[in-house]
């Protein structure tokens, strides 16, 4: 995982995500003035769902929904950074990310990381756990299938398309962050047992 991160480091330059002016902080502060404009931290809770609560930062909409096309779609890896940077920024997020145990991403299948390059989510929480020194799991979860991008379906499809997709090996018991790829991260307190949601890849 540091192999990838040092070789994106290496072939693109420290640069603003928004803007693409060269910035040692990948976002310049008058783009960053501008995000804290539309910032957020939200948290909701839930009893029927397989994690008991989500954070997000951003809706998942404008500039942000489009940066993170580019970052998926576009050969923009390096975008990691900004992302990693605008969590960090936030100290509301960083302390209740603390709270929990064990940072895991989401993963996505073999033919995806290899056309792709990257799992987008786990160089976010790479550089997350880095930062705030805490564990991170990258093979606890173990995508079993290459399902349809849930991006291309509606509500309907999407449920039916990720149904015994992600499973998990060993039985552990943890407070666990689950990190996606939209800005979300799902928290929670659990065993960890037979399969889990999926999100959008």
């Amino acid at each position: 995982m540091n192999f990838i991160n040092s070789a994106l480091d290496y072939f693109f330059p420290p640069i603003c995500g928004m803007c693409g002016e060269i910035n040692e902080n990948y976002i310049c502060n008058n783009c960053y003035e501008n995000i804290k404009k539309i910032k957020k931290c939200v948290i909701n809770e839930y009893n029927n769902r397989n994690f008991s609560k989500h954070l997000y930062i951003f809706k998942y909409e404008g500039i942000i929904r489009n940066k993170i096309i580019e970052y998926k779609f576009e050969d923009k890896g390096y975008l990691y950074k900004m992302f990693a940077k605008i969590i960090l920024s936030d100290k509301k997020t960083c302390n209740f990310i603390k709270k929990y145990d064990v940072i895991i991403p989401v993963p996505i299948s073999k033919k995806r990381k290899k056309k792709r390059g990257y799992n987008q989510s786990e160089l976010v929480a790479n550089e997350l756990a880095q930062k705030l020194n805490q564990d991170i799991w990258t093979d606890i979860i173990i995508k079993k299938k290459d399902n349809k991008p849930q991006s291309e379906l509606n509500k309907l499809e999407r449920i039916k398309n990720v149904e015994d997709v992600l499973h998990v090996g060993d039985k552990v018991t943890v407070k666990v962050i689950e990190i996606d790829d939209q800005g979300r991260i799902n928290l929670s307190m659990k065993d960890l047992t037979d399969k889990v949601e999926e999100t959008e890849e």
